[in-house]
């Protein structure tokens, strides 16, 4: 469905965040007249200020499901669950679902698309494949999840997009971009997915809809399972015969490429996502050693194993985009040797944490801070395993970021490390994971240094 093919519809955009007030501002510059009408989940909710005329609104469960009743599409939003009764129900009445990346990706293409997905690693490898490119002279937008909408991109000023995707957002995808990446798989969002076997498979539809697919050989057999893989080439990432990594040095198979100078990239997790960067670079006819080159002075991204700085002797670090306990145990392994303080929990969607407590009180980290409402879940697990005889950290409980900063610098010595992981998302406390790590810089006495703008390569 084309963006064109509206004008003569009842159109529906459900949300009023980042992505909703870019498909208004999509439509409106199609459709200037065009009358629309704005679901938001807020009960409360107000029509923003400067959002225009000749739209309506349904604030609310009860104002959305009549609302729903008397039109023909509705452009989703990310957040909105595919598997929530009032989309399945609009469905049935024959009612057409679609998203701001399917209107943008219905319209004619003139550049390279390369999609990027995965449970973990999917912004720092889109960042990173945009960092290489652009490197090697190419013209790269970097879009999607990572924070700038897709239709702000401007094709005129760029050959390559690199566009990375949540699982909301591949979920429903109907496009086809040239190159499709998947870096990770666990389960993860269950709220939105329900199951893990949907979250797998709605990840893997965009993999489907990839001309050339790059996949981490962990994934293959998932992939394999539940991919439509009619027509597209794939190549593995991570596997022995392919690009992968031993130790800091990367191999093409059994030849070497070269080796990783940046200490950033050389953690363990990140030299896949090299890898997965490297993949790309090749489906591009790009040379490998020329790619790793390019990728020398990459920066770690905000909030992503961010270092803001020593106080007191103690390393801050800022970890607040991790919401797995697969991205937490990547932290703490990046500081292994170290006096560990790390930070967890916040919205509790059910995952299991059973795996990662029981490495923590068992010596991953000196002391185990828990917050929110998943985190009242870990400290009472990590309680039942210290009762166990297998304590070695100090298990915390705290109200605030604030006090878990507090409890966290108390818990170690100069030359440690607080370590804000959390395992989990930020609903509810905070709007996003970029204002709970601002709150963690904060109260660690660094404020704006770390916020967004200090990096290390360390």
């Amino acid at each position: 469905m084309r963006a064109a093919e509206l004008a003569s519809r009842r159109v529906a955009v459900w949300g009023l965040g980042r992505e909703g007030r870019a498909a208004i501002g999509m439509l409106r510059k199609e459709h200037p007249s065009l009358p629309l009408l704005v679901l938001d989940d807020a009960a409360g909710g107000r029509p923003p200020e400067g959002a225009g005329s000749n739209i309506d609104y349904a604030f609310g469960a009860d104002a959305i499901a009549r609302a729903i009743e008397n039109i023909d599409v509705i452009v989703k939003s990310p957040g909105v669950s595919l598997y929530r009764r009032e989309i399945r129900s609009a469905r049935e009445k024959g009612i057409k679902v679609t998203s701001l990346l399917n209107l943008w990706f219905a319209e004619p293409i003139t550049i390279t698309t390369i999609c990027v997905t995965g449970t973990k690693g999917k912004s720092t490898t889109a960042s990173l494949v945009a960092h290489i490119l652009q490197n090697l002279g190419r013209r790269v937008a970097l879009v999607g999840n990572i924070g700038i909408p897709i239709t702000e991109l401007d094709c005129a000023a760029a050959d390559i997009a690199v566009i990375e995707v949540s699982s909301y957002q591949a979920a429903d995808f109907r496009g086809t971009c040239d190159v499709a990446v998947l870096t990770s798989l666990y389960p993860e969002h269950l709220d939105w997915h329900l199951t893990v076997e949907n979250y797998f498979r709605d990840k893997i539809n965009l993999v489907s809809r990839g001309k050339y697919r790059i996949i981490s050989a962990e994934t293959a057999h998932t992939v394999e399972r539940l991919a439509d893989n009619t027509g597209a080439c794939q190549y593995r990432f991570n596997d022995d015969s392919r690009i992968h990594a031993r130790g800091t040095r990367i191999f093409d198979g059994p030849n070497l490429i070269g080796e990783v100078r940046n200490a950033y990239l050389a953690r363990s997790h990140n030299l896949s996502n090299l890898c997965a960067g490297l993949g790309v670079a090749r489906s591009l006819g790009i040379d490998a050693e020329a790619a790793l080159g390019a990728a020398e002075g990459f920066r770690g991204l905000p909030h992503r194993q961010q270092e803001l700085g020593v106080v007191d002797g103690v390393l801050f670090v800022d970890d607040s985009i991790s919401t797995i306990p697969e991205s937490t145990a990547a932290a703490l392994a990046a500081y292994a040797g170290r006096d560990i303080a790390v930070i967890v929990g916040g919205y509790d969607r059910g995952i299991e944490y059973r795996e990662l407590v029981e490495a923590t009180v068992g010596g991953a980290a000196r002391a185990l801070i828990c917050l929110g409402q998943s985190g009242r879940r870990i400290y009472c697990l990590a309680r039942e395993i210290a009762a166990r005889g297998q304590r070695i950290c100090a298990i915390r409980q705290a109200n605030s970021m604030k006090e878990a900063v507090l409890l966290a610098r108390r818990a170690i010595p100069p030359g440690g490390v607080v370590l804000l992981s959390p395992a989990a998302p930020s609903y509810g406390d905070y709007r996003d994971y970029i204002e709970r790590g601002r709150d963690f810089a904060a109260h660690a006495g660094i404020g704006a240094f770390g916020c967004d703008v200090s990096h290390s390569d360390r």
